[in-house]
């Protein structure tokens, strides 16, 4: 398509002479309710693939020394990863980019991109996460799995998410920021900034809107982007962990491996 095309031009904003607040431009809110839509298309897993990977949950769930919680997580985060990357192909500006590099963001940013999805399924009342299967992502089953200190700082993260009371619009931009993000191994960094820059004025200027360009705008857009070093963090400790249980001789499955590059290492 040619989002780009529309999506530079345009860019004179009106403004609003009573409160100096930019409108956002016919291409930002279409841009807005486009991600929104995607964000809730592939918020959950399709019920024909949970029944296909809880099926085999049944049979062995009583057996204590059994895989399953291991197990449970990872086909539930095959889900998540394909429904991420279902997301990225539709977001404005993806199809400008080379197969490579778009190889080289939906790797880098699918542990990022998942953190976020927690955060969204987080319940402050339980202090837990109810994933679609309302159980793959319990404190409990991280233990069983052998990956409770993973699941601590999650939730130390979620509450944090939490507490900033980000909407549904907040949450789609951002998911976007972090896609477009500049990675190691861009043939076109340049191109994904540009892109990246487009979605991060968006985020901008929804948040003067919706906060009639109050002082605290600065301070919300601040915070927002704050989260992409913390999840940037926690990323890294995804693929780290996966390193490791690869280590302990887990095998973690193909897509995962493939995905998060490791292969090679051990």
């Amino acid at each position: 398509g040619s989002h780009m095309a529309s999506m530079t031009g345009g860019q004179q904003m009106g403004r609003d002479p009573l409160k100096n607040v930019p409108p956002l431009t016919a291409n930002q809110k279409s841009l807005i309710a486009r991600l929104v839509w995607y964000q809730e298309g592939y918020e959950q897993p399709s019920e024909e693939d949970l029944k296909r990977v809880t099926q085999t949950w049944q049979s062995d769930e009583d057996d204590e020394d059994s895989d399953m919680p291991f197990r449970q997580i990872t086909e539930m985060t095959i889900l998540t990863v394909q429904l991420i990357v279902e997301f990225a192909k539709g977001l404005p500006g993806f199809a400008k980019i080379s197969q490579s590099d778009q190889i080289t963001l939906l790797k880098a940013c699918s542990s990022e991109v998942m953190m976020l999805r927690v955060a969204r399924r987080y319940d402050a009342a339980t202090d837990s996460v109810l994933f679609a299967n309302n159980q793959a992502y319990t404190r409990d089953n991280y233990r069983k799995a052998g990956m409770a200190y993973v699941i601590e700082d999650l939730l130390h993260f979620c509450r944090c998410m939490y507490s900033m009371m980000m909407d549904n619009v907040h949450y789609a931009l951002l998911t976007a920021i972090v896609i477009f993000s500049d990675r190691p191994g861009l043939e076109q960094p340049l191109l994904v900034e540009e892109i990246q820059r487009y979605y991060l004025n968006t985020l901008r200027v929804y948040i003067l809107n919706q906060n009639s360009a109050s002082p605290r705008c600065a301070v919300i857009f601040g915070k927002i982007l704050g989260i992409l070093t913390e999840i940037r963090t926690l990323g890294m400790q995804n693929s780290n962990m996966c390193i490791s249980l690869k280590l302990k001789n887990r095998k973690l499955p193909p897509f995962l491996e493939e995905i998060w590059d490791v292969a090679d290492v051990a």
